[in-house]
């Protein structure tokens, strides 16, 4: 088996669906985070494939890109469904997160006061709205809503969400998530290596 070793900032950003993805793997890994002040990451940058974060080692060779990251690991570990009509169905949730993950993104990078507050308030009472209304559909394709987004099993799609809702919200307040969405985060939550790994996690 080889050995990995996960390297981010000491936050969640965009490693917290790859450990996610990890534990619900039952996979052990190692995970590496630079401090925010960014002195030791400067150090090492050079050495990093395109000297960015989040990087995965496994065993002696290393793989940049959150995206590439988290679908090696969903690829790795069962977690990217069954056949390639599932893998696809994972990727169509996958892009319809980032779309979304642009939204959110504009807000944390906003500096304007005036500004940020504009896209907070459209974060609030329509990109999530719209969002978790999308989700909704998407959920109800598969099972009638009642099980995960792909096939009968926990998928990177289902940890996907559950960390987009998860961090967005610390940020922004949350409208009342749609029947079936509240239940697969319910289900996301309480998946039992999920949940030891949230209660590690300490938040």
């Amino acid at each position: 088996m080889p050995a990995y070793k996960l390297m981010y900032f000491d936050t969640k950003g965009r490693a917290e669906v790859i450990r996610l993805a990890f534990a619900a793997a039952g996979q052990s890994f190692e995970d590496k985070r630079f401090p925010l002040s960014m002195e030791e990451w400067q150090a090492v940058k050079p050495t990093i494939p395109q000297k960015q974060l989040p990087c995965l080692q496994v065993d002696g060779r290393l793989i940049p890109q959150s995206g590439a990251i988290m679908r090696y690991v969903a690829r790795e570990f069962g977690l990217y469904g069954d056949n390639n009509d599932e893998n696809t169905r994972v990727d169509v949730i996958i892009g319809t997160a980032e779309d979304f993950l642009k939204n959110a993104f504009a807000l944390r990078y906003e500096k304007d006061e005036t500004k940020r507050a504009e896209l907070k308030k459209d974060l609030e009472e329509n990109k999530l709205p719209q969002f978790f209304s999308l989700l909704e559909e998407i959920l109800k394709e598969n099972n009638g809503g009642d099980g995960f987004f792909v096939g009968k099993k926990i998928s990177l799609a289902d940890i996907m969400i559950y960390d987009i809702t998860d961090q967005v919200g610390a940020a922004a307040k949350l409208p009342a998530f749609p029947p079936k969405l509240g239940g697969l985060i319910d289900r996301v939550k309480n998946h039992p290596k999920i949940k030891e790994y949230l209660a590690k996690r300490g938040d």
